[in-house]
């Protein structure tokens, strides 16, 4: 893969360290600091940040610097923050009071996303936070959009991650105008039975973050390769798209006990990267101009 500026490949935060409380996703309290070296060991260009209810440095401004000081010694750049926080603390469905105080929580995390140039704040709306009405829907955009001009006034880019159809998603996303993108996680798309070619040809002017991950049809995350997201499909569709945003991977954890975290996600990523190179997935300066 040399002689080329192949597009950006960083790792969740918390899969380069033992998982806490056995959730496949949570930020590492203890081990964050070690992440930063484990990530630069296994050549990641950078990690997206989980923030959640367990304790953050990012909420304080020495663990801001803390953070710049490890991504620059390794030159591992924070490029995404996953807010999980609002999938327990939504932004919808909720009474007034708590509304105000998870709105009051976003504004200070793109503050701090701010201070760090991260540039993208990824919002989940899956699972316990899966837009399952309209009501759910015309509450979160509403209560959504107090937050976007500040958003943007601060150089922060709010992402949603849902489990709606292609078009229901483009119709959420067109309220927004520009101003919020579209975060596409391959392993859910796979397990919901969705056409990868449709969904990321649709999302094309929202995308601006993809999640790699693996899953079976109405199941959960598996190692690469063993589920049913059609690779192949997802990255030959990325080429056409001209997709150059990050891909972040999100894979399944492997046995604790017999593998280390660390290996894992070597493993996924030179599986990543043979995708990336057979499909030629370069950044926007190393496309060639067909005009």
């Amino acid at each position: 893969m040399m002689g080329k500026d192949y597009i950006k490949i960083g790792i969740m935060n918390g899969r380069l360290s033992p998982p806490v409380d056995n959730h496949i996703q949570s930020f590492p309290v203890n081990a964050w600091r070690n992440e930063f070296q484990r990530a630069c060991d296994c050549g990641f260009d950078s990690i997206e940040w989980v923030f959640d209810l367990n304790p953050n440095p990012i909420l304080q401004n020495d663990g801001i610097e803390e953070i710049r000081s490890l991504s620059k010694k390794y030159n591992v750049k924070v490029a995404v923050v996953c807010a999980d926080y609002f999938m327990q603390k939504m932004l919808f469905d909720v009474g007034e009071s708590d509304l105000k105080q998870n709105l009051t929580v976003l504004k200070t995390l793109i503050q701090q996303c701010s201070k760090i140039e991260i540039a993208i704040l990824e919002i989940p709306f899956v699972d316990s936070s899966s837009l399952k009405t309209q009501s759910n829907k015309d509450q979160m955009i509403s209560n959504l959009q107090q937050m976007v001009d500040f958003a943007n006034s601060q150089n922060v880019k709010i992402t949603l991650e849902t489990d709606l159809p292609p078009t229901d998603f483009k119709n959420l996303l067109e309220n927004f105008g520009s101003h919020v993108g579209a975060n596409y996680d391959t392993g859910n798309s796979a397990a919901l039975g969705y056409d990868v070619k449709e969904e990321l040809q649709t999302l094309k002017p929202w995308l601006t973050n993809i999640h790699i991950k693996d899953r079976l049809y109405g199941g959960n995350t598996v190692v690469f390769g063993s589920g049913n997201t059609d690779f192949d499909l997802v990255f030959s569709t990325l080429a056409k798209i001209n997709y150059n945003g990050q891909l972040i991977i999100q894979g399944a954890r492997e046995d604790q006990k017999m593998i280390d975290p660390q290996d894992t996600c070597k493993k996924y990523l030179k599986f990543v990267k043979n995708y990336v190179a057979k499909y030629n997935l370069v950044t926007s300066e190393h496309k060639v101009s067909k005009s």
